[in-house]
Protein backbone atom coordinates (compact mmCIF):
# COMPACT_ATOMS: atom_id res chain seq x y z
CA UNK A 1 0.00 0.00 0.00
CA UNK A 2 0.94 3.55 -1.03
CA UNK A 3 2.04 6.26 1.42
CA UNK A 4 0.23 9.47 0.71
CA UNK A 5 3.74 11.29 1.13
CA UNK A 6 4.90 8.80 -1.57
CA UNK A 7 2.07 9.66 -3.96
CA UNK A 8 2.28 13.38 -3.09
CA UNK A 9 6.05 13.48 -4.30
CA UNK A 10 5.29 11.31 -7.33
CA UNK A 11 2.63 13.47 -8.42
CA UNK A 12 4.88 16.40 -7.73
CA UNK A 13 8.14 14.81 -9.71
CA UNK A 14 6.35 13.86 -13.35
CA UNK A 15 5.32 17.78 -13.95
CA UNK A 16 8.64 18.87 -12.88
CA UNK A 17 10.63 16.33 -15.13
CA UNK A 18 8.06 17.40 -17.86
CA UNK A 19 8.98 21.40 -17.44
CA UNK A 20 12.69 20.59 -17.61
CA UNK A 21 12.55 18.15 -20.56
CA UNK A 22 10.41 21.11 -22.36
CA UNK A 23 12.93 24.11 -21.33
CA UNK A 24 15.84 21.64 -23.09
CA UNK A 25 13.88 22.06 -26.25
CA UNK A 26 13.37 24.77 -29.00
CA UNK A 27 9.75 26.21 -29.32
CA UNK A 28 8.24 25.31 -31.97
CA UNK A 29 5.41 27.46 -33.42
CA UNK A 30 2.23 26.30 -34.34
CA UNK A 31 0.96 26.68 -37.80
CA UNK A 32 -1.50 29.79 -38.09
CA UNK A 33 -4.31 28.48 -39.60
CA UNK A 34 -3.91 30.22 -43.45
CA UNK A 35 -0.26 27.99 -43.58
CA UNK A 36 -2.23 24.62 -42.46
CA UNK A 37 -3.96 24.05 -45.46
CA UNK A 38 -1.96 22.28 -47.83
CA UNK A 39 -2.87 24.96 -51.14
CA UNK A 40 -1.45 28.17 -50.57
CA UNK A 41 -4.53 30.96 -51.21
CA UNK A 42 -3.58 32.74 -54.69
CA UNK A 43 -2.95 36.76 -54.14
CA UNK A 44 -5.81 38.56 -55.93
CA UNK A 45 -5.48 39.12 -59.51
CA UNK A 46 -7.20 42.53 -61.39
CA UNK A 47 -9.21 41.78 -63.43
CA UNK A 48 -8.50 42.51 -67.20
CA UNK A 49 -11.67 41.17 -68.93
CA UNK A 50 -11.55 40.45 -72.55
CA UNK A 51 -8.34 42.29 -74.96
CA UNK A 52 -8.74 45.15 -77.01
CA UNK A 53 -9.88 42.77 -80.18
CA UNK A 54 -12.73 41.51 -78.54
CA UNK A 55 -14.03 45.14 -77.10
CA UNK A 56 -13.59 46.52 -80.58
CA UNK A 57 -15.91 43.82 -82.38
CA UNK A 58 -18.46 44.29 -79.40
CA UNK A 59 -18.15 48.01 -80.02
CA UNK A 60 -18.52 47.36 -83.80
CA UNK A 61 -21.54 44.77 -83.61
CA UNK A 62 -23.31 47.44 -81.08
CA UNK A 63 -23.31 49.69 -84.00
CA UNK A 64 -23.98 47.73 -86.56
CA UNK A 65 -21.52 48.35 -89.15
CA UNK A 66 -17.93 49.88 -89.79
CA UNK A 67 -14.84 50.35 -89.08
CA UNK A 68 -13.31 50.51 -85.38
CA UNK A 69 -10.67 53.20 -85.84
CA UNK A 70 -10.10 53.51 -81.45
CA UNK A 71 -10.49 51.16 -78.44
CA UNK A 72 -9.51 53.64 -75.39
CA UNK A 73 -8.87 52.72 -71.86
CA UNK A 74 -10.59 55.28 -69.84
CA UNK A 75 -8.85 56.36 -66.39
CA UNK A 76 -8.67 53.85 -64.02
CA UNK A 77 -9.67 50.90 -67.20
CA UNK A 78 -13.36 50.62 -65.91
CA UNK A 79 -14.46 51.99 -68.84
CA UNK A 80 -13.09 51.32 -72.90
CA UNK A 81 -14.52 53.61 -75.18
CA UNK A 82 -15.21 52.42 -79.22
CA UNK A 83 -15.15 54.74 -81.74
CA UNK A 84 -16.88 53.13 -85.28
CA UNK A 85 -16.49 55.01 -88.72
CA UNK A 86 -19.78 54.44 -90.89
CA UNK A 87 -19.10 54.35 -94.49
CA UNK A 88 -20.07 57.91 -94.73
CA UNK A 89 -17.36 59.03 -92.47
CA UNK A 90 -19.80 59.94 -89.47
CA UNK A 91 -18.77 58.10 -86.25
CA UNK A 92 -20.31 56.41 -83.43
CA UNK A 93 -18.96 55.97 -80.03
CA UNK A 94 -19.97 53.16 -77.44
CA UNK A 95 -18.71 52.97 -74.13
CA UNK A 96 -18.02 49.68 -73.06
CA UNK A 97 -17.72 48.30 -69.33
CA UNK A 98 -14.45 46.53 -68.41
CA UNK A 99 -15.53 43.40 -69.07
CA UNK A 100 -17.32 44.11 -71.98
CA UNK A 101 -21.19 45.89 -71.10
CA UNK A 102 -22.14 48.29 -73.18
CA UNK A 103 -23.06 51.26 -70.80
CA UNK A 104 -23.74 53.55 -73.67
CA UNK A 105 -24.12 54.18 -76.85
CA UNK A 106 -24.33 53.85 -79.50
CA UNK A 107 -24.11 57.83 -80.29
CA UNK A 108 -23.04 60.50 -82.80
CA UNK A 109 -19.21 61.78 -82.58
CA UNK A 110 -18.94 63.27 -85.47
CA UNK A 111 -20.86 65.89 -87.42
CA UNK A 112 -18.65 68.12 -88.87
CA UNK A 113 -17.46 67.12 -92.82
CA UNK A 114 -13.62 68.01 -92.56
CA UNK A 115 -13.62 65.30 -89.83
CA UNK A 116 -16.00 62.86 -91.54
CA UNK A 117 -13.91 63.46 -94.85
CA UNK A 118 -10.38 62.79 -92.68
CA UNK A 119 -11.90 59.77 -91.20
CA UNK A 120 -12.92 58.14 -94.68
CA UNK A 121 -9.60 58.76 -96.05
CA UNK A 122 -7.88 57.22 -92.50
CA UNK A 123 -9.70 54.09 -93.22
CA UNK A 124 -9.35 54.10 -96.94
CA UNK A 125 -5.51 54.02 -96.31
CA UNK A 126 -5.45 51.44 -93.40
CA UNK A 127 -4.99 48.05 -95.08
CA UNK A 128 -4.07 46.55 -91.21
CA UNK A 129 -7.05 46.32 -89.45
CA UNK A 130 -7.25 46.76 -85.34
CA UNK A 131 -6.89 43.24 -84.87
CA UNK A 132 -4.01 42.85 -86.68
CA UNK A 133 -2.26 45.99 -85.87
CA UNK A 134 -3.14 45.02 -82.06
CA UNK A 135 -1.52 41.41 -82.35
CA UNK A 136 1.87 43.11 -84.14
CA UNK A 137 1.93 45.02 -80.77
CA UNK A 138 1.91 42.27 -78.66
CA UNK A 139 4.85 40.41 -80.79
CA UNK A 140 6.33 43.88 -80.13
CA UNK A 141 5.82 43.80 -76.83
CA UNK A 142 6.45 39.95 -75.09
CA UNK A 143 3.23 39.14 -72.28
CA UNK A 144 2.24 42.78 -73.18
CA UNK A 145 -1.72 43.52 -73.29
CA UNK A 146 -2.73 46.28 -75.40
CA UNK A 147 -5.01 49.00 -73.41
CA UNK A 148 -5.87 51.67 -75.99
CA UNK A 149 -4.93 52.17 -80.11
CA UNK A 150 -6.13 54.10 -82.59
CA UNK A 151 -5.82 55.06 -86.05
CA UNK A 152 -4.31 58.28 -87.05
CA UNK A 153 -1.66 60.04 -88.79
CA UNK A 154 1.79 60.00 -87.58
CA UNK A 155 4.78 61.38 -89.34
CA UNK A 156 3.19 61.64 -92.60
CA UNK A 157 1.53 58.10 -92.49
CA UNK A 158 -1.38 56.38 -91.37
CA UNK A 159 -0.57 54.34 -88.49
CA UNK A 160 -2.43 52.02 -85.64
CA UNK A 161 -0.57 53.55 -82.29
CA UNK A 162 -1.76 51.72 -79.06
CA UNK A 163 -0.34 51.99 -75.25
CA UNK A 164 0.75 48.20 -74.48
CA UNK A 165 1.22 47.85 -70.40
CA UNK A 166 4.77 45.48 -70.55
CA UNK A 167 4.98 42.03 -68.21
CA UNK A 168 6.60 44.98 -65.68
CA UNK A 169 3.51 46.83 -65.73
CA UNK A 170 5.39 49.65 -67.67
CA UNK A 171 3.65 51.35 -70.59
CA UNK A 172 4.69 51.20 -74.06
CA UNK A 173 3.94 53.73 -76.57
CA UNK A 174 4.05 51.23 -79.96
CA UNK A 175 3.34 52.51 -83.73
CA UNK A 176 2.30 50.33 -86.20
CA UNK A 177 2.48 51.39 -90.04
CA UNK A 178 -1.43 50.71 -90.90
CA UNK A 179 0.00 49.82 -94.54
CA UNK A 180 2.17 47.24 -94.15
CA UNK A 181 2.09 46.38 -90.51
CA UNK A 182 5.87 47.57 -89.59
CA UNK A 183 6.92 48.67 -86.37
CA UNK A 184 7.46 52.28 -86.17
CA UNK A 185 8.42 52.98 -82.86
CA UNK A 186 8.22 50.95 -79.69
CA UNK A 187 9.22 53.29 -76.75
CA UNK A 188 8.35 53.27 -72.91
CA UNK A 189 5.62 55.78 -72.54
CA UNK A 190 7.65 59.26 -71.50
CA UNK A 191 10.34 59.09 -73.42
CA UNK A 192 10.24 62.18 -75.59
CA UNK A 193 8.05 60.22 -78.51
CA UNK A 194 5.77 63.32 -80.28
CA UNK A 195 2.93 62.18 -82.69
CA UNK A 196 1.17 64.04 -85.06
CA UNK A 197 2.14 64.64 -88.83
Amino acid sequence: MRSPLRTAVAALVVPIAVLGLAACTQPVPLPSPSSASSSPTPSPTPTLGPAVQRIAAIGRQSVGAGTVVRVDDQSDGSVRDVLVVQEDGSAQEVHLSAAGRVLTGPSPATADADARSANRSLVAAASVSLAGAADRMVAAVPQGRVTAIGLEEYQDRVVWRGDVTNADGVRQDVVIDAVNGSVLLNLEDGQGTSGGS
